[in-house]
């Protein structure tokens, strides 16, 4: 429940600017000592800014890429991370990669198992559950992403054996598989898709039909794609074609 709240609190921000504590907990109905917990573990991700009694959504810089990303398809990245976090079962050992929309998957994973990742953020949400048991790669923070890559991430992955791998991409498309504008992250994420016995991208329907410089991986290696319905029924019957199982989720 407070996963939920969270996101609409994050909502009615983005929508009014600014709202008070007292406001915000008359509107869920609950304490403002509540809501002062929510706010907190949402600036901790620099989702809000918090002031004296109040909170504000961030004004975005920019430089700051990351911040930005979270705001786009918002709607589509929640229900696209509730139902990726319902594919994990207890006890497994699984992959996060970095990026926005598997960030929205580990603000609703609340089953006890054991995450890798290379994302500052997703370590920093899954750190609150005592249930989930977080392994953080070590490596070169790139800023814009907030996620470790190189060549010491690569490294921190030999050895990890993954049930499920939940990949991100920045472009997406048919032709060109799945791509990246960074070639560190390109190398990790092979890395990652060697080590995963199933392989399931998380990818909004904005994605599709972009490609940028590097493709990491071509639709042979994935399994499961998870995006919104905006995706194109056409597109849809070609991802089946080639074998690839495709869940919408419904916002």
């Amino acid at each position: 429940m407070s996963t939920e709240r969270q996101e609409k609190i994050r909502f009615l921000l983005q929508e009014h600017g600014n709202l008070t504590v007292t406001e915000l907990a008359q509107h869920f109905g609950v304490s403002e000592m509540t809501i002062r917990r929510d706010l907190k573990a949402l600036a901790n991700l620099g989702l809000v800014q918090r002031e004296h009694g109040r909170a504000r959504y961030p004004q975005i810089s920019h430089d700051a890429r990351f911040i930005t990303r979270l705001g786009e398809a918002e709607r589509e990245k929640t229900s696209i991370g509730r139902l990726a976090a319902d594919m994990v079962t207890e006890g497994e050992a699984i992959i996060l990669d970095a990026g926005t929309t598997t960030l929205a998957m580990a603000q609703s994973l609340n089953k006890s198992c054991v995450v890798f990742t290379n994302s500052l953020p997703i370590a920093n949400v899954l750190s609150l559950n005592e249930e989930i048991n977080v392994l953080v790669a070590g490596g070169l923070v790139r800023g814009s992403t907030n996620a470790l890559v190189g060549p010491m991430t690569r490294v921190c992955l030999e050895g990890f054996n993954a049930k499920k791998l939940f990949l991100a991409a920045t472009g997406v498309s048919i032709e060109r598989g799945l791509s990246t504008d960074n070639l560190l992250e390109l190398d990790v994420k092979k890395a990652m898709l060697s080590t995963a016995d199933e392989v399931i991208l998380l990818a909004h329907s904005e994605k599709f039909g972009k490609v940028y410089h590097h493709t990491f991986t071509h639709w042979n290696k994935v399994d499961t794609i998870v995006t919104d319905s905006g995706l194109p029924q056409e597109i849809h019957q070609e991802l089946e074609n080639m074998g690839v199982k495709v869940l919408t989720a419904q916002i």
